[in-house]
């Protein structure tokens, strides 16, 4: 059963290990997911075996110690054996390259760069091949190898930069990487006191599937807000939002919102609150709100990599009057989606009829207030159409150009493998290794794995062996997932 919450004009859904539990792709009944949040994944905890494919984050998406949420697990299980289980590691570390995510022990293969990468969400345990601190789950990267004991808080003594949670050793102590606050790994006793705004068990940890801004990070794609800056040659630096010229200061994806509240019932930020994509909700495995990801083109303000991320683009519907672009700073990779010069483009954020909120009126398919030109996404957020719909036959509009699920009537809106129109309506839930923009066009169960910025990822299997599994109820504690030999392994 799909959980569900009222925000003010729109029903959401609850992102569960990085999987949003909404209104579901086509005529599903469970979204994309599984069970409620109440079942939380353990955050970080990668305890499992790591022998077999997806042993970097044994249990569940995120390295979860329990059965992961979509499946309805507990947090308190113990994690799934991988298959292959024999003590040898047969799959391709981190960094390596790849043809299929079904070869990397992190469960993704990286489609641009042909390397298997980690998943939103996820971190490396113990024992596993890592290529700085922040791709461990200890945050301890030493010698190639993920430690099992956690990095050297600030102020504390050290014998090497890569002990220090802030990655630098000076005169036998642990350097801070932040003066204004602790990042991950770092003590803490409040959620105050961590640049992530989440202490759990007294350490600062992550509260979403990417790093916020003003935390550490390595690369670029842990951020975001898409950047991570560095002084000099450091292997470490801190998330920060990527330069642009017209895109206003809304929040990212990812970003945590409401002042990083934790949700614990009641009512949650009228419209959105100041997310770029007007859906601040929980984090299923941490309950911490954060801006939810949208669903095809990204709107004004999200991160992006390339013009045709952003609706309204060359490319894209109403791209020829909205002309709106992925706006860089000078060699930059990810910049942020502008507002263009026109009116609200196709899969642009809007206000729905009945309810007046902050977004605009004026879509270039009509005014909002005379046609029927904005209608909920897959994920509850109101876009912009390109074209008013009639969903009394959904199945008409597979392959018909589209910017979000909403012109699709929440068929997934996906990559167009010919490559013009840039993106078409799906036929229904997409398969394992299938193109996707969001893990509500995943089928139930499987996360869309892509890079900050990008509109296109892939359909991945759960890490830890399985496929994706069944739709639980969540909520109870005990065994994780089957073993990872098994169908439903996380």
């Amino acid at each position: 059963m799909t959980a569900r919450t009222t925000l003010g004009f729109v029903v959401f859904g609850l992102l569960v290990n990085g999987i949003f539990l909404g209104c579901g792709s086509g005529d599903e009944t469970t979204g994309s997911g599984g069970g409620p949040a109440a079942g939380k994944s353990g955050a970080g905890d990668s305890s499992g075996a790591s022998a077999g494919r997806g042993g970097s984050s044994a249990g569940g998406t995120g390295g979860s110690k329990g059965g992961s949420s979509g499946s309805g697990g507990g947090s308190s299980g113990d994690a799934g054996t991988p298959s292959g289980g024999t003590g040898e590691n047969l799959c391709a570390p981190i960094g390596t390259t790849c043809s299929a995510s079904a070869e990397c022990c992190t469960g993704f293969c990286e489609p641009a760069a042909g390397t298997c990468e980690k998943p939103s969400g996820s971190c490396i345990g113990a024992g596993e091949t890592c290529r700085a601190s922040t791709d461990c789950c200890s945050l301890s990267c030493l010698d190639g190898a993920c430690s099992n004991d956690r990095c050297t808080g600030d102020g504390e003594s050290c014998a090497t930069d890569d002990e220090c949670c802030g990655g630098v050793c000076t005169d036998g102590t642990c350097a801070p990487l932040s003066t204004a606050c602790s990042t991950l790994g770092n003590s803490c006793s409040t959620h105050a006191d961590c640049c992530s705004s989440y202490c759990l068990d007294d350490v600062c940890a992550q509260p979403s599937f990417c790093t916020q801004s003003g935390d550490v990070c390595a690369t670029d794609a842990e951020c975001c807000a898409g950047l991570c800056a560095k002084l000099g040659d450091s292997a470490l630096g801190l998330c920060t939002l990527a330069p642009a010229s017209g895109a206003g200061g809304c929040l990212s994806a990812g970003e945590v919102c409401s002042g990083g509240a934790i949700y614990e019932g009641g009512e949650l930020p009228t419209c959105g609150g100041e997310c770029c994509s007007r859906a601040c909700f929980p984090y299923g495995p941490t309950g911490v709100l954060v801006c939810q990801p949208p669903s095809g083109c990204h709107p004004t303000g999200e991160i992006c990599r390339e013009d045709v991320d952003c609706c309204g683009s060359a490319t894209r519907p109403d791209g020829d009057s909205a002309g709106i672009e992925c706006s860089k700073g000078s060699d930059a990779t990810v910049g942020r989606c502008n507002a263009g010069n026109s009116c609200t483009p196709a899969g642009g954020i809007c206000r729905l009829q009945e309810i007046e909120c902050s977004a605009n009126a004026n879509c270039c398919s009509g005014n909002v207030l005379q046609n029927a030109t904005c209608k909920q996404d897959n994920l509850g957020i109101p876009r912009c159409l390109a074209a008013e719909v009639d969903c009394t036959d959904q199945g008409s509009y597979e392959g018909k150009a589209c910017a979000t699920s909403a012109d699709c009537c929440n068929l997934p809106c996906v990559p167009n493998p010919d490559g013009e129109p840039a993106f078409i309506c799906g036929k229904g839930c997409v398969n394992a290794d299938g193109a996707c923009t969001t893990s509500a066009d995943c089928c139930s169960g499987l996360p869309c794995n892509v890079m900050p910025g990008s509109s296109s990822g892939v359909c991945g299997d759960v890490p830890g062996g399985g496929t994706g599994g069944t739709s639980g109820t969540g909520g109870t504690s005990g065994q994780a997932g089957a073993a990872g030999a098994e169908s439903g392994g996380s």
